[in-house]
Formats: structure tokens, C-alpha cells, sequence
């Protein structure tokens, strides 16, 4: 895949945007990214829908990939910033650990573009994915109170000997994921609807049993493997 060319100066946009041209053209990407992912997005449909010219657009940006990392990066500061407020040390692990999963389940419920654009990139192997210098200060903050708190656990005995901090983001993002935007897909798959479907509350708190469990667990992945 061709490397992205470097991004255009952020200030530099701003000071030759007096009308919020950019704003309008990161607000349409982000419809269209969520409505289409990467594939089905077009830079003309973007400019359409901000009501500016294709041109503009590549006066700010250098096409649909940085555009959609523009997206990417903002949908992660949003939600660093949500988790920094959380007082993980202030917390027992346990408590720690729901009001991690908890708080990712929310944010994924309450904005549906955060759930496509997960499942969008986990298709192309995160290829859009460009963190900023702000957004992995944030993430390396939040992977520091996680760490610690991984470990109060596991000397609690709460929580099985194999569980890190990457393991419990990694399980957590593609659970959430998956039940907050896949249940209608599955419902087809079936040909029935699954049960409490309707129910926003009842798979808030599935999610959190099931990864809670799982990080409870005694058995390490090997011993529950196929032995025949």
C-alpha cells in the first residue's frame, strides 16, 4: 500500500479556513465514513454533503485516507479523554475494571460511527490508523492506570495470571464491538431474533458478565484447546 503523504498543517488549515470549511468537511466524513466505511466513500460525496468543492477538500487534505485518520484520531482523543477521567487508582480492581468496560460500552453505544469505523479497519488491517502525538500521549496514559490495575488484580487473585493490560483492551474494544453493532446481522444470520434483542440494558450488562468471567477465568488458553 502507498504511505500517506504527511499531513497538511493543522494551523494552516485554520488560519485559511475563516468560513469552517474543515469543520464541515470532517463532519461529512464522518457521516460518510459511518455510513459507508472506507470503500464506499467518495471524496465528491463528502464534498456534497459539506457543500463545498472536490477541490476544496484536496486544498486541506490529501485525499480520502487522511481524511478518514482525521476521523480515526478525533473518535480516540474523545474517548482518552472520557477514560482519563476515570480515578483508576482511586478504585478497587474490580470496580476498576467494570468501570472500564462499562465506560468503552458506552461510548460505543452512543456513537454507532465509533462501532463501524472498528469494525471497518479490523477489514483493512488498520491501515487508515495514524496516531498523533496528542492521541498516544493520551493512549500510553490510559495503558499506565490499566497496567497498574491489571496488576492489583492478579495480586488480588481476581483475575487470571495470563490477563495484561493489551489483553483486556484487545477483548474488551472487539466485544463491545460486536454486540453493539452486530446483533441485527446475527438476528438474519438466525432467522429469529435473539433473545432480549431489544433490550439495550440486558447486553450492557451480557458484555460485562461475559468479559468479567473471562478475566476470572482459572484456565489458560492452552489447557482449553481440542486435545484430539
Amino acid at each position: 500500500m502507498q504511505a500517506l503523504a504527511e499531513p497538511k498543517d493543522p494551523k494552516a488549515r485554520g488560519s485559511r479556513d475563516p468560513s469552517g470549511s474543515v469543520a464541515r468537511i470532517l463532519a461529512a466524513a464522518r457521516e460518510e465514513f459511518g455510513a459507508n466505511g472506507f470503500d464506499g466513500t467518495r471524496v465528491e460525496h463528502i464534498a456534497r454533503r459539506a457543500k463545498v468543492s472536490k477541490q476544496l477538500v484536496y486544498l486541506y487534505f490529501d485525499g480520502k485516507s487522511e481524511l478518514y485518520s482525521e476521523l480515526l484520531k478525533t473518535i480516540s482523543i474523545e474517548s482518552y479523554t472520557k477514560l482519563l477521567k476515570i480515578d483508576f487508582d482511586a478504585l478497587d480492581p474490580q470496580t476498576a475494571v467494570r468501570t472500564y468496560i462499562l465506560s468503552i460500552y458506552d461510548q460505543y453505544r452512543d456513537d454507532p460511527v465509533m462501532a463501524m469505523v472498528t469494525l471497518d479497519q479490523s477489514l483493512h488491517n488498520g491501515a487508515q490508523i495514524r496516531l498523533s502525538p496528542e492521541a498516544k500521549r493520551m493512549h500510553d496514559a490510559v495503558s499506565d492506570r490499566l497496567g497498574k490495575v491489571v496488576e492489583r488484580g492478579k495480586s488480588a487473585g481476581l483475575l487470571n495470571a495470563d490477563v495484561t493490560m493489551e489483553s483486556l483492551e484487545f477483548m474488551t474494544v472487539i466485544i463491545v464491538a460486536g454486540c453493539v453493532s452486530s446483533r441485527g446481522m446475527f438476528s438474519r444470520f438466525l432467522g429469529r431474533s435473539l433473545m432480549d434483542q431489544d433490550d439495550p440494558a440486558f447486553w450492557r450488562n451480557y458484555a460485562l458478565s461475559f468479559i468479567l468471567r473471562a478475566l476470572r477465568g482459572d484456565e489458560k488458553p492452552s489447557d482449553q484447546a481440542d486435545s484430539g
